[in-house]
């Protein structure tokens, strides 16, 4: 017989909600929904996987008059909708008896034994995201009554853009044995699969980490891959034997099939076994590199469309990796070191030494300096969230946003902020942003925020037995099909606490 204070189920109880209006963002505040925002409840929502699925049927080869399933056609799923219910206050207008016009999001924390009025620390479970809500209908309901006191509940209807849920990421060190020296950097596999190509991935079962060259106990030995194909559960080391032993690998990606490491004035390409994510032999491309422009990070817009940002102000393209590099800025806009480049769409930007910022906002084909940069410091991390909203950590353990296109920029304070380093930003959609700031010590930490940039957190629950050590260099999520996914799966590739071994670290969160 269960204890009588069993507490195994969620219930209603275990249940707040939060308000963000204005949507993901920076200067958008959560609002608490009975002391910051009216009481609310959201009701009757339906979050689609698919729009249908039908069969489709050919004429059986042997028996007449039947027919054989083939295939099924999926069509796209309609956007996921909810009703936000909410008990007007005293005191004020409420929002909902005006024009709400833009979109917000929800959160709503789930847990016990907390105080879930804390946006950051006050849930166990889960936080169910509610994305880029837009009210479609507005129900208000009864207004007045001959014999009834009944509270006054307006109903909206909501169309979301996604529905998905932020968990608490438990961390652990992978590859132990094999890793000798500093992780520079580390990515996801691309490929997803339910396993009718290959065996079955959602997008977090292949991850390769780039080793340097050099490091305690193991001097002169060129670069390698360490990689896993099933999730961590085991792990290989995949040498770059074209690989200078005193050249510095800097950056790792993904081009399509094929696996790219940078080097020194090349890079190294190695197509992927598609159905077994093992990368094959490694090929060296110089071709376009100039001596001077040494390549130092890559952004992938496509299989076709490939940027290399690199020292003295060079930038690169390549429309075939396989077949080298043309340049597209020998250092024409600035001479100085370019450090990290990304972009969406037809924007992308670049970041360097002493303050440097570049912006495309016609898909590479021409770079110019940015209107404003928000310091004239060494700029190291860089996530484009979209064509206005960019996020940038310095060297001097700075992080910045723009909400303009950098016609301005605005500094986001943090626990720690103001000294050390912050190396590494990465996000999943507008909600979901991590960075990584190592202390003067230097202590490395991974800082995490479910709305966009407005709050940020390195503590439990949501980050979980981070290990002590010294840098969290590179940061990746995966390419999955779903936000679910890439919002609750973290790579970390770094510098041991020793300050000459390297790392592999995974955040997880748990799945029942």
């Amino acid at each position: 017989m269960p204890a009588p204070n069993a507490d195994e189920i969620i219930t209603y109880k275990h249940k707040r909600n939060f308000i963000q209006f204005g949507g993901p963002g920076p200067t958008h505040i959560a609002q608490y929904a009975g002391q910051d925002a009216q009481y609310m409840s959201v009701e009757g929502v339906s979050d689609p996987e698919s729009g249908g699925v039908d069969p489709i049927w050919v004429p059986d080869p042997i028996r007449i008059g039947s027919y054989r399933l083939v295939g099924r056609s999926i069509s796209p799923p309609d956007l996921a909708s909810a009703s936000l219910m909410l008990r007007e206050k005293h005191g004020a207008i409420p929002r909902q008896l005006q024009r709400i016009g833009c979109a917000f999001n929800l959160y709503e924390p789930t847990g016990k034994c907390k105080d879930l009025s804390d946006f950051l620390r006050g849930w166990s479970d889960y936080v169910l995201v509610y994305s880029q809500a837009l009210v479609t209908d507005k129900d208000y309901g009864t207004r007045t009554s001959f014999d009834s006191d009944d509270p006054i509940v307006d109903s909206l209807s909501l169309t979301l853009a996604d529905v998905y849920p932020i968990g608490a990421l438990g961390f652990g060190e992978e590859a132990a044995t094999l890793v000798d020296r500093e992780v520079v950097d580390i990515v996801y596999g691309n490929s997803t699969t339910c396993g009718n190509c290959g065996v079955e991935n959602d997008g977090t079962q292949w991850i390769y980490a780039l080793a340097t060259t050099s490091g305690a106990g193991s001097p002169g030995l060129p670069a390698e891959v360490i990689y896993t194909i099933d999730g961590g559960a085991n792990w290989s080391e995949s040498n770059i034997t074209s690989f200078g032993a005193t050249e510095t690998p800097v950056a790792i990606e993904i081009v399509g099939q094929y696996l790219v490491v940078l080097g020194l004035d090349a890079y190294y390409y190695a197509e992927i076994n598609a159905n077994t994510g093992v990368p094959g032999t490694y090929t060296k491309i110089s071709t376009g590199f100039v001596a001077a422009g040494s390549p130092v990070d890559i952004y992938v817009a496509s299989a076709r469309e490939v940027y290399f940002c690199g020292d003295g102000g060079y930038i690169y393209k390549a429309t075939d990796i396989t077949a080298g590099v043309s340049v597209i800025s020998a250092g024409d806009q600035v001479a100085t070191d370019l450090n990290r480049i990304h972009g969406v769409d037809s924007t992308i930007v670049i970041v360097g030494d002493s303050g440097v910022v570049l912006v495309s906002t016609n898909r590479g084909a021409t770079f110019a300096s940015a209107t404003a940069s928000p310091v004239a410091a060494t700029l190291q991390a860089l996530w484009v969230v979209s064509d206005n909203v960019w996020w940038i950590g310095t060297g001097a353990g700075e992080l910045y946003y723009t909400l303009n296109g950098a016609n301005t920029w605005t500094e986001k304070d943090f626990s720690g902020s103001n000294a050390g380093q912050v190396y590494d930003i990465v996000g999943a959609g507008a909600d979901v942003l991590f960075f990584s700031h190592s202390t003067a010590d230097p202590t490395a930490r991974v800082f995490s925020s479910w709305n966009g940039g407005a709050d940020f957190t390195n503590a439990s629950p949501r980050i979980l037995n981070l290990p002590v050590f010294d840098r969290a260099t590179r940061l990746a999520l995966p390419q999955a099909a779903h936000i679910s996914i890439a919002a609750n799966n973290l790579a970390v590739g770094g510098l041991a606490g020793d300050g000459s071994d390297g790392l592999i670290l995974l955040g997880i969160a748990s799945r029942l």
